[in-house]
């Protein structure tokens, strides 16, 4: 097995180049089948749950990329067939294509989504979103990032001291099945007129909880290729995350929810009202 004898300084800095370009090798093909320069067939999983050539075309090259700089490490993968588990101690969980239906519909809201896992702790996470240009990463206690290199930005994560719900602006999300998109039908229902505004951007949302732009995000279908270095990223940002119950989020939890933290027993509540 492969042991773990710390994330030196010089390791922090080549995992996240890995990860940086292979998210950036992925968008380029994402936008080949977004502007529909190459034909993107679509598959069904379920009835809200689709897989396209575009998502498998993005773990290829995303494996690709991580297994020429790391070859023995373990992955994790939303699309099944690119998983592959070694006895390394370190594993890469990634969604390649966070917003598929977006994407395939020829909007911009879509993200590339990387985390690193070390003896089952999350210890990194990166979130990239072409169109924007932002890129989220985080290391387990050294904090976030917010980078734009298309204009030149650099900004430490935080998460906003947004104090009254009226105020709030929040992202939400839903999973693959009628009962998941008919229970947040629900919680929307309830938490709308409470707050600000409601977001769907995608897979970005959480980052830009982090940021301090979005004040909470919601999800009542949680996976850990989704949620794992998102949820580092707000933690580190001063932020909480918890499922619907109000327990710490962890990679089992059933739902989600990521908020700047003064805000959190408030949404905690609107969920769970009887209505």
């Amino acid at each position: 097995m492969v042991r773990v004898r710390g994330l030196t300084e010089e390791f922090r800095k080549r995992a996240f180049r890995s990860a940086l370009q292979a998210a950036r090798d992925s968008a380029a093909i994402l936008y080949d089948y977004f502007w529909e320069r190459t034909s993107n067939s679509r598959m069904y999983k379920g009835t809200n749950d689709i897989v396209t050539t575009a998502d498998l075309e993005s773990c290829r090259v995303i494996k690709a990329h991580l297994k020429k700089d790391f070859p023995s490490h373990s992955f994790l993968f939303e699309e099944p067939e690119y998983t592959e588990k070694t006895r390394s101690d370190y594993l890469w969980v990634i969604d390649p294509l966070d917003g598929t239906t977006f994407h395939n519909r020829g909007l911009p809201f879509f993200s590339c989504l990387i985390a690193l896992q070390v003896r089952g702790t999350t210890e990194f996470g990166l979130a990239y979103t072409p169109f924007s240009g932002d890129v989220f990463s985080v290391w387990r206690g050294k904090g976030g990032l917010q980078h734009n290199r298309r204009f030149r930005i650099e900004k430490t994560l935080h998460v906003s001291k947004t104090r009254d719900l009226k105020g709030a602006l929040i992202g939400y999300s839903y999973g693959k099945s009628e009962n998941h998109l008919d229970g947040m039908a629900v919680i929307l229902k309830s938490l709308l007129p409470c707050c600000r505004a409601l977001t769907r951007v995608g897979g970005a949302d959480i980052g830009y909880v982090a940021g301090g732009n979005c004040d909470a995000f919601i999800d009542n279908s949680s996976t850990a290729w989704d949620f794992a270095g998102l949820s580092l990223m707000v933690r580190e940002a001063g932020g909480r995350v918890t499922d619907f119950d109000g327990k710490e989020w962890n990679l089992n939890s059933q739902n989600i929810v990521a908020s700047n933290s003064i805000l959190h027993s408030g949404i905690l509540n609107v969920i769970n009202s009887k209505g």
